[in-house]
């Protein structure tokens, strides 16, 4: 009889322990993710557990304001846990998604797929202290249909894509649409800016290493029918390399 009840109460300890797993609240996690990034990343407003939540993810800036983005919704799989695997599923609200995006994460990789990254222009600032007093505004959407990140470095590839680009110091507006190709090669990720349209003209490239951070060279112009009009802009954006033409040196 003395058994029967060690092994009920053994039996409720084990429920109750489980049940608590299953309903943590999503505001743990949103705990364990600033913790993590030592207060670099919050997720805002999280409801629901951790296992099926959502938050308004933030970016702490420089002047510990917080940038926010879209709501993120979240559903992570419990049955490839017990092979060594978190598979999430992600989707942005108010963000146009074919499919939700898969983050799946082992002990020596991670798998992006579907990737989706809404971000307000003004995060650029955040790229480089030369870019903060220009305060750039429009949208910027990062997206790549995979890539991994490993002990051994980065593979795949990513665009992000610039749109109704503004600043703060021209009354221009929009200034263009550009687009950022990223491909990851090994320990590097090469990138390389280019105009699609619009009346600044910006282009360069560079590249990205843990060890020596970001390192951009490029130009930035003024289109024909708009010399004049972008001089206090231009003018912040380094020094004349030839007539009309700025030299882009970003380093972090």
């Amino acid at each position: 009889m003395k058994k029967l009840g060690w092994k009920i109460y053994f039996l409720f300890a084990i429920a109750f322990f489980v049940t608590l797993i299953v309903t943590a609240p999503a505001t743990l996690l949103a705990s364990v993710v600033e913790g993590l990034s030592k207060g670099q990343f919050v997720m805002a407003n999280a409801t629901g557990t951790v296992w099926q939540g959502s938050a308004k993810p933030a970016i702490r800036q420089r002047s510990g304001s917080l940038l926010a983005m879209e709501k993120l919704s979240w559903d992570i799989a419990i049955l490839p846990m017990f092979t060594g695997k978190l598979v999430i599923q992600l989707r942005w609200d108010n963000v146009e998604q074919t499919q939700p995006m898969v983050a799946t994460l082992s002990f020596s990789r991670i798998e992006l797929h579907h990737a989706l990254l809404p971000l307000n222009a003004s995060f650029l600032g955040e790229v480089s202290p030369m870019l903060k007093p220009v305060q750039l505004s429009g949208q910027m959407q990062i997206s790549s249909p995979e890539f991994t990140l490993t002990r051994e470095g980065m593979t795949g590839n990513a665009v992000a894509e610039w749109t109704n680009a503004g600043s703060v110091l021209s009354a221009v507006k929009p200034l263009g649409h550009y687009r950022i190709d990223f491909v990851g090669a090994g320990t590097r990720l090469d990138l390389v800016l280019k105009t699609n349209s619009g009346v600044l003209l910006l282009e360069g490239n560079g590249s990205f290493t843990p060890e020596q951070g970001l390192k951009f060279q490029g130009t930035a112009r003024a289109a024909a029918e708009s010399k004049g009009g972008l001089d206090e802009l231009l003018n912040n954006f380094g020094p004349e390399s030839s007539p009309g033409v700025r030299t882009l040196s970003l380093m972090k």
